[in-house]
């Protein structure tokens, strides 16, 4: 047994038993300790006895004394030299006991002198106690250095042990006590005194003894001690040593109080230090002997446990030997038992043949044929039949088809060995004859006999009942189906062609019992032919009468093949499950039946049951709901169409929702209930439950046949919908072209032939077996006939807010109907993802044709053809007035109102068909995200794009047809109205004087102004005010900001191209050109950012307000420097400044020579030095607003 390390001094540093440790086993740190203690009076042996433990010093002085001589070299009186004694020698003490007793492993002689092989765990530990008794018994006699204490000792007579238990005891009361009076003592440490009067010594002794009971409760009983001390305590507040220090210096108000409280907190805390430190030493002792005691028992239980895996070790040996010897022994057994098996069933089948053959050799010898039919299916009495029991009596079916099943196969075993081996000769001549006859006999037999088990099932099933499959007995209740009954009539018929006449009689009996619906329109229609049939008129009004009728009847219908379905599954789970018996070795007369496919017996019913049911070509869903759709289209027209289009959704929820049902019931049918039909059955017969290896193959089985169910019925809900997909699709693309162009129609609008169908194809057109293309043909708008119906007529028809949003809604309602029929996208219904995102993309095209090329791109178009290209040939009546309605400048409001409205319907058609990042919108977008198909969200993000790039452009060629109305009438009102005017006599005097024709700003000197402007500035103006209104309702911010900058450069041009080629400007005239100018430049502020020209124009005109001889430093800046950069050469160029100043009155004069400069003209260029422009032809481009935005 491993001991802990030595410590230092040679000693181990821990006492077991129970004494004080002696100083040479002490480490050198606690020697000097104890002999500073002892120096001082504290902590030696009175002080010691003083708190408990005084035995110490009184007990121990010699054998102190004796150790301490040994460490110094000496040697005790009547000791050997090794100083130990030699009775302890004698008493049987090992060597290291007498050197070193607290290192001393322990010897269990009372373990070893047991019979390992033996001995029990009771009488072990019993062992191990006794040597935890010797192990402490000589420790303490090398300790007391007495022989005899090993024969006496006992810890209860231990003074030691005792006062050691007592101490922990009274510890333990102290302890509570404090957690019981914790929140007493705490209190009592912030209160005051608790008399009056006291002295200050007085004081300072009640505050010192109750800071001792805290510091005291701080030391042994500390916060987190346990459970059991939390309650006691509750929410105390938190004590701490360094709280208990600031509560002794609070009351402590001077320096020799403070000292003296100090003083006796010292003594205290050395007082608990002492207290402590015995605490800790029993609490080490207490743990070495544990430690002790644990490992000698510890050797007990090992003992026991190498013993018992020594046992389990040979048992395992004498198991894996003998198991293979039995395992042999098994085999052996259980092939001798399948032999004898296979004798009992070979010895029956002879028995059961020879008694066919002496029936068939009855029938031969007497001439008379056995009725055999009669026989078995029980007409004739029991007492007169001829055959076995065993055919002739229902309750033995099953045992007679294995029987006939062996016969059958021993026919066809012979007659494959015959027609190989040929010319070998039986040895009887007659065997031959014999065989071939009772060959046929068993034929006879066999047909007869599944002919009755047919009828049964037939019988059985016909009188119907409820489906109740809760217990075995159940079955047989009145109004119950008896499914235990169809069950052994069917586990009889798998004797005969694998029972594949009972699947075909089964399906046949739900057909025709449980789904009437399917034959009644095979019925209706024989007996019209029976009376001669009705007219076509006649029978066109009764299909539209019944069309409802039939359409709520094949919901019905669907309904109805869900629940027979769901309850048939039950049945052909519990009816049609394999029975162990005929899959049992030797079941069936000795003969193993073959399964003819891998997969179980049921789920051939099923599939066979659910062909029948859904895909017949007569009498199933698919052909009643082929009918309803072929009555609707013999009618021919839109109305039935749309109806069409309805039942095709009907179709596909009402399908949806019966083969997700079927599926369930799949599920359930081969479930742990429905589909352990064999497990159910060998329960009810009292079978024993299979093995683990054999549940879990059976579980796979379950799973691989609920899969092939569940895949069958995938493939047959594509079967049915892919047709009706395809039909629904051309109907649709067909219908909603239809309906958006039969809304135009409606409200007058005409229509043109068909044009080149520009369209890019969405689907692939016309692959076999995939979805066929409908391509709608481009019937677009008449823009003659736009034009000729004007903008009122528009307004209130083609451009209707609820015309423009009616075709939007056909198409949302064609988007939701998709949804519905194809499935695969945002709802995670499953469905053919990419087939959807092809028929929503075909949607989508065919909207953008029609919306755009076939309806918006002509009347925009045509609103843009309606504008006049040219102005009246009459000049304007000048001033308009102003309480009338303005002129519109050749741009009707209407037109405005017309680009805003096909503006706001292109909006309309991307929020409500596409609709992109509208989550739950069910849109364009959404749907197509979600099928996952990048190439289809590709074209139709291709396809939008397109469609408002040629709508942008139409409309921006449009607009630009208006600017230039709006233009070529302002050059109306201010040239042809402005000029039209200038019949006044100062105007022909200025003429007849300078020979020039001045225009409307040559205004001779003196004239009066009494109008702030010229009357066709102010027309212009207030008609350009009432046409923006219109334009900012119409167009977008950004449009309307190029379009208003457009328009102020075009009224700049206008201007200043009639200034420089035609007009005049004199003082008086300047001073209403500038009013002109500030009048049209506030009408170009209302949009645009564009404007600068207005504002050096401003400029220019200071040239005709200023006196010839300062138009100097108006030019070049009060300098003169021409190169100086200031004046009007610099903000608005040479040529620009000089060719605006050459328009001024006084220019030139007229002279018999023709029109010459004035002298301060010449004078200033000369001056300049620069070259007048205006002597060559002036370029008006270079003075253009444009040019001058280019240049700014």
């Amino acid at each position: 047994m491993s001991r802990p390390p030595p410590g230092p001094g040679g000693g181990s540093g821990r006492n077991p038993m129970g004494f004080s440790l002696a100083p040479g086993n002490l480490p050198p740190s606690d020697i000097s300790n104890l002999a500073d203690e002892a120096s001082n009076g504290v902590g030696g042996p009175e002080s010691i006895m003083e708190s408990g433990g005084g035995v110490i010093g009184e007990e121990y002085d010699d054998f102190d004394q004796q150790q301490q001589m040994m460490i110094m070299g000496g040697a005790a009186p009547e000791m050997e030299d090794d100083g130990i004694d030699p009775a302890l020698r004698a008493a049987n003490i090992p060597e290291e006991y007498l050197y070193d007793p607290f290192n001393a492993e322990p010897v269990l002689e009372s373990l070893r002198s047991l019979d390992a092989e033996k001995a029990t765990l009771s009488e072990l530990l019993e062992a191990a106690d006794g040597d935890v008794l010797l192990h402490s018994a000589r420790i303490r006699a090398v300790l007391l250095n007495d022989a005899s204490v090993v024969e006496t000792y006992r810890p209860e007579t231990d003074e030691m042990y005792r006062d050691r238990m007592s101490r922990r005891a009274a510890r333990d009361r102290e302890k509570d006590a404090l957690n019981e009076s914790a929140r007493e003592i705490m209190a009592a440490l912030d209160a005051g005194q608790s008399k009056d009067h006291m002295t200050q010594s007085e004081v300072l002794a009640e505050r010192l003894e109750r800071w001792q009971r805290a510091l005291e409760l701080y030391v042994h009983a500390p916060e987190g001690g346990g459970e059991e001390e939390a309650k006691v305590r509750g929410t105390m507040p938190k004590v701490d040593l360094l709280g208990l220090l600031e509560k002794l210096c609070e009351g402590c108000s001077e320096e020799e109080e403070l000292l003296e409280a100090l003083s006796q907190a010292s003594q205290m805390c050395t007082a608990l230090v002492e207290h402590t430190s015995l605490a800790v030493r029993d609490a080490t002792e207490d743990a070495a002997e544990a430690e002790d005691a644990y490992h000698i028992r510890l050797e007990a239980h090992s003992v026991l446990a190498r013993r018992a895996t020594e046992e389990a070790e040979a048992i395992e040996e004498r198991f894996k030997t003998n198991g293979r010897a039995a395992l042999r022994i098994g085999q052996s057994l259980e092939l001798a038992e399948t032999k004898r098996r296979q004798c009992d069933s070979a010895s029956t089948l002879i028995r059961r043949w020879w008694m066919m053959e002496n029936l068939a050799e009855q029938e031969e010898a007497s001439g008379e044929e056995i009725r055999v039919k009669e026989e078995v299916r029980g007409i004739i009495p029991s007492s007169s039949c001829r055959m076995d029991p065993l055919f002739t009596r229902p309750e033995n079916s099953l045992e007679a088809a294995r029987a006939l099943k062996s016969l059958r196969t021993v026919v066809k075993s012979r007659g494959n060995s015959a027609a190989v081996s040929g010319s070998a000769a039986p040895l009887d001549p007659k065997s031959a004859q014999r065989f071939e006859l009772t060959g046929l006999l068993i034929q006879r037999t066999s047909a007869a006999l599944e002919q009755r088990l047919l009828n049964s099932v037939s019988e059985i099933y016909s009188r119907g009942g409820t489906y109740d499959f809760s217990s075995v007995e159940s079955a047989g209740r009145a109004g119950r189906l008896d499914w235990v009954a169809l069950r052994e009539l069917a586990e009889a018929l798998t004797y005969f062609d694998q029972g594949r006449t009972l699947h075909r009689r089964y399906v046949q009996l739900v057909v025709t019992t449980r789904f009437p619906e399917f034959s009644r329109k095979k019925k209706k229609t024989q007996s019209r032919g029976e009376e001669g049939g009705y007219s076509d008129e006649e029978s066109e009004e009764e299909e539209e009468f019944d069309m409802d009728a039939t359409r709520s009847e094949l919901s019905n219908l669907f309904h109805r093949v869900s629940e027979v379905c769901t309850a048939e599954f039950q049945l052909v789970a519990h009816v049609f499950a394999a029975s162990s018996a005929a899959n049992a070795p030797g079941g069936g007369g000795g003969w193993d039946i073959p399964s003819l496919h891998s997969e179980p017996v049921q789920l051939q019913v099923a599939r066979a049951l659910l062909q029948r049911v859904i895909s017949d070509p007569k009498n199933g869903l698919q052909a009643r709901i082929n009918d309803l759709l072929a009555s609707i289209d013999r009618r021919g027209d839109f109305d039935a169409g749309a109806k069409k289009l309805d039942t095709f959704v009907v179709i596909h929820e009402k399908a949806a929702g019966l083969f997700a049902l079927l599926k369930d019931a799949a599920e359930q049918m081969f479930s742990k209930k429905g589909g352990g039909g064999a497990a159910a059955q060998g329960g009810a017969d009292g079978g024993t439950a299979s093995a683990s290896g054999e549940g879990a193959a059976a579980a796979a089985a379950n799973a691989r046949a609920v899969a092939s169910l569940v895949q069958f019925l995938t493939s047959q809900e594509m079967n049915l919908a892919s047709g009706h997909r395809r039909g629904y699709l051309n109907l649709e693309l067909r219908l909603l072209h239809h309906e958006c162009c039969a809304g135009l129609d409606r409200i007058g609008v005409r229509l043109m032939r068909p044009l080149p169908n520009l369209s890019f194809g969405i689907l692939g057109g016309g692959s076999e077996g995939g979805l066929a293309e409908y391509s709608a043909p481009v019937m677009p708008v008449d823009k003659e006939h736009v034009k000729q119906s004007g903008y009122a007529e528009i307004l209130n028809g083609a451009l209707k807010q609820s015309v423009l949003r009616q075709p939007l809604i056909h198409a949302t309602d064609s988007l939701a109907r998709a949804r519905l029929m194809f499935g695969g996208g945002l709802d995670g219904r499953g469905g053919d993802a990419e087939a959807t995102a092809r028929v929503i993309s075909a949607i989508f095209s065919q909207m953008c044709s029609f919306y755009g090329q076939a309806y918006l791109f002509p009347i925009m178009e045509g609103l843009g053809e309606m504008l006049p290209s040219n102005p009246p040939s009459n000049p304007p009546n000048l001033p308009f007035d102003e309480r009338r309605t303005p002129h519109d400048l050749g741009v009707d409001g209407s037109f405005w109102v017309g680009i805003e409205r096909i503006h706001s319907a292109a909006k309309g058609f991307d929020r409500e068909l596409w609709a992109e990042q509208r989550t739950g919108s069910a849109r364009v977008w959404e749907i197509l995200s979600g099928t996952r198909s990048h190439s289809s969200l590709s074209a139709a993000r291709e396809k939008r794009l397109r469609f408002f790039n040629e709508l942008e452009r139409r409309g921006e060629t449009s607009v630009l047809k208006a600017l230039d109305t709006l233009s070529t009438h302002i050059q109306w009102i201010l040239v042809t109205g402005g000029e039209g005017m200038l019949a006044t006599g100062g105007t022909r005097l200025l003429h007849t004087l300078t020979g020039q024709g001045g225009g409307p700003y040559a205004v001779p000197a003196g004239s009066a102004l009494d109008a702030t402007n010229s009357p066709s500035v102010k027309s212009l103006t207030y008609c350009l005010r009432a046409q923006f209104v219109h334009i900012q309702a119409a167009l977008t911010p950004q449009s309307l900001s190029s379009f208003w900058t457009a328009l102020s450069m075009r009224l700049y041009d206008i201007l200043c191209a009639r200034l420089l080629q035609h007009y005049y400007v004199s003082t008086v005239g300047a001073v209403i050109l500038s009013r002109d100018v500030e009048a049209l430049r506030s009408v170009a502020m209302l949009a645009g950012t564009q404007h600068n020209h207005w504002d050096m124009l401003r400029e220019l005109l200071t040239l005709y307000m200023t006196p010839p001889d300062a138009l100097k430093t108006m030019l070049v800046g009060p300098d003169g420097d021409v190169n100086s950069g200031k004046g009007l050469f610099a903000r608005t160029g040479r040529d620009q400044a000089l060719v605006f100043m050459s328009r001024r009155v006084d220019y030139r004069i007229k002279t018999n020579q023709g029109m010459k400069k004035c002298q301060w003209a010449v004078d200033l260029i000369d001056d300049l030095g620069v070259q007048d422009p205006t002597d060559g032809p002036i370029n008006l481009a270079l003075y253009a607003a444009e040019t001058m935005a280019d240049k700014s």
